[in-house]
């Protein structure tokens, strides 16, 4: 979807190849913890690992197939790392294409030595690659890794909004653009930047939901290649798979579960990273995938809680 200069980013330093033998997710040890200790310790992890829309306040993941494509890596290790997302999105329930090949790509990682050059140049030309809900300080590399998500409201009553704020934007976002346009065909509007455009209303009357469910369209990343250039590629594909199946809230948290995400974190002193998803992350992922996310976000929170709960304690 990106042009040719950007798919081709300049390369530097890569990182370590992926691991020779199979690493092994890092046990959560839940068997010394209370029902009430572990609840309270799942409820934080829940509540910084999935951020609501600012649209209409619900978690949102993926309802079209995941399609990943990285660039700036040589082409057997980017395949690596497509390859990766997609069997992370598969085993934990989220849609999926066969094959990384021939989908329509929803998923882009760049991998470069010019974070923030690469930035300004999508930011003047690609903006809806940037998403929604947006700051203006999102133009400003802050990360090693970096994500921007557009994301959409669906009315489950297929409510069908008009489009609007297209007819102007540049031509690479209308190429986006006509990527995603199948799903308005089906009640689906993608969600304004920078707070702009109507909220969808949605049934009135009920206190669970109001028939609504918030939905990834595009997840966007760029990877310092200098930043990461000492860790093993399988850890940095981990870590991309969890930014690109859910937005999370804070990268800098550190929750006493540990996660994939502690990679990067600035949170978590010198404890151990983890070097791939963990059992936590994984419990998480799956009951995202399988909660109602129709419902308000205290409930969805709830259920997701729930899930995951019973996941780690086995019971």
């Amino acid at each position: 979807m990106l042009p040719a200069v950007l798919a081709a980013a300049a390369q530097t330093r890569a990182p370590l190849p992926p691991d020779s033998h199979s690493l092994q997710q890092v046990e959560v040890v839940s068997s010394k913890l209370s029902r009430r200790a572990l609840n309270r310790i799942v409820t934080h992890f829940v509540a910084s690992h999935a951020e609501p829309t600012g649209t209409m306040n619900q978690v949102g993941r993926w309802r079209e197939v995941i399609c990943p494509k990285t660039s700036g890596l040589k082409p057997l290790y980017a395949e690596f790392v497509s390859r990766r997302i997609m069997a992370v999105a598969h085993s934990i329930g989220a849609p999926t294409a066969r094959s990384v090949r021939g989908c329509a790509v929803n998923v882009e990682i760049v991998f470069t030595p010019e974070p923030q050059e690469l930035l300004n140049h999508i930011a003047r030309s690609y903006p809806l690659l940037l998403g929604s809900s947006r700051s203006a300080g999102d133009t400003r590399i802050r990360r090693a890794v970096q994500s921007w998500y557009l994301t959409g409201t669906r009315s489950m009553e297929g409510w069908n909004p008009p489009v609007t704020g297209l007819s102007s934007a540049p031509s690479g976002d209308m190429q986006i653009q006509a990527a995603i346009s199948a799903p308005f065909l089906t009640g689906l509007q993608i969600d304004p930047p920078y707070g702009h455009g109507f909220a969808p209303g949605g049934i009135s009357g009920s206190h669970l939901g109001a028939g609504l469910t918030s939905e990834l369209l595009h997840v966007f990343v760029i990877v310092d290649s200098r930043e990461v250039a000492g860790l093993s590629l399988r850890s940095v594909s981990d870590y991309l798979a969890m930014v690109a199946l859910t937005r999370i809230g804070s990268l800098d948290a550190c929750s006493e579960l540990p996660s994939i995400t502690d990679l990067l974190s600035s949170g978590c002193g010198t404890r151990a990273k983890p070097p791939a998803l963990t059992a936590a992350d994984t419990a998480y992922l799956k009951a995202l995938y399988s909660s109602d996310l129709e419902v308000n976000l205290n409930i969805e929170q709830s259920d997701m809680r729930d899930r995951m709960v019973t996941a780690i304690a086995g019971r």
